[in-house]
């Protein structure tokens, strides 16, 4: 299998929200680049401006033919997932099939659950649930009875274009998200990954299970990359954070460290980029660090 190379099309704006031409561009820059796949971040309420996942993910379907529509990720005890399953099912039927549909707990924002009055504490139980009840609605619905969502009788037409629905990704980088991506996924993308705990991460996975990571990158200053992080994050952690789970660096540097991560075994890697000229850049990189 070989890697596959995405970017983060849509996430958080630390500058306010740019011109809305800004996403169609985007995507059709990177179909015509040859990346695998373009993805949008999703929050309710956050630090910054963030467009709405189902939005983005369908500007970018609407300008593009081929490149994969990936959720990175949905947060999904913020939803019911019959809402859930009409969206990314009808985002697969108009795409020709194209969507991966990434799911998480959240947390790291108290204002996204706030917003949709669901306690914090139930994220996680909430997204195990809601996966379940994805699969049944995915494979032409019916009846599902659980701790937080039940419902009988309940068909989403028109269905999705890929048998059994969407593929389903779990981000997060705990034992519980791996285990969640081991049990009810078919895919794991975490973020804050180093590669040796993406490697051993992925020994606990299933084989049917795509080891994908997400990394924020820039081609240039790693200094730009931490504040462009600290931003977006408002954090607290220092700058050996770019060094232990980002890439950064002269196109060499960045090379070498994308080899580690695909030497750890990753085969589907998405950019979370620094600037918009990162996108050129980066493909050059993932060429020299695959070729």
């Amino acid at each position: 299998m070989t890697v596959a190379f995405g970017i983060q099309g849509s996430g958080q704006h630390v500058d306010g929200a740019p011109a809305p031409g800004v996403f169609g561009e985007l995507a059709r820059k990177a179909e015509a680049l040859g990346y695998d796949s373009i993805w949008a971040g999703d929050h309710i309420s956050y630090r910054n401006p963030i467009l709405d996942v189902v939005v983005a993910l369908s500007t970018f379907a609407a300008v593009t033919e081929r490149i994969a529509i990936g959720a990175g990720v949905v947060l999904l005890p913020l939803r019911h997932p019959s809402v859930v399953a009409k969206e990314f099912s009808s985002l697969d039927y108009v795409s020709g099939g194209r969507v991966i549909l990434g799911v998480g707990v959240g947390g790291e924002g108290e204002k996204d659950f706030e917003a949709v009055g669901v306690p914090v504490k139930e994220r996680g139980a909430r997204t195990n649930e809601a996966m379940r009840a994805l699969r049944t609605l995915f494979n032409g619905g019916g009846t599902f009875s659980g701790q937080f969502f039940s419902f009988e009788g309940i068909e989403i037409e028109p269905g999705p274009a890929q048998a059994g629905g969407p593929p389903l990704w779990v981000g997060g980088r705990s034992e519980a998200a791996i285990e969640r991506a081991a049990t009810l996924g078919d895919g794991w993308i975490p973020l804050w990954v180093s590669p040796e705990r993406l490697a051993a991460g992925y020994k606990q996975l299933p084989e049917h299970v795509v080891p994908a990571v997400a990394l924020p990158a820039h081609v240039g200053d790693k200094r730009h990359l931490f504040e462009q992080l600290r931003k977006r994050y408002s954090g607290d952690f220092s700058e050996h954070v770019v060094d232990r789970y980002c890439i950064a660096g002269s196109p060499e540097e960045c090379a070498a460290r994308l080899r580690e991560y695909i030497d750890a075994g990753a085969k589907h890697v998405v950019f979370n980029v620094c600037e918009p000229e990162d996108v050129e850049r980066l493909r050059e990189v993932a060429h020299a660090a695959a070729g």
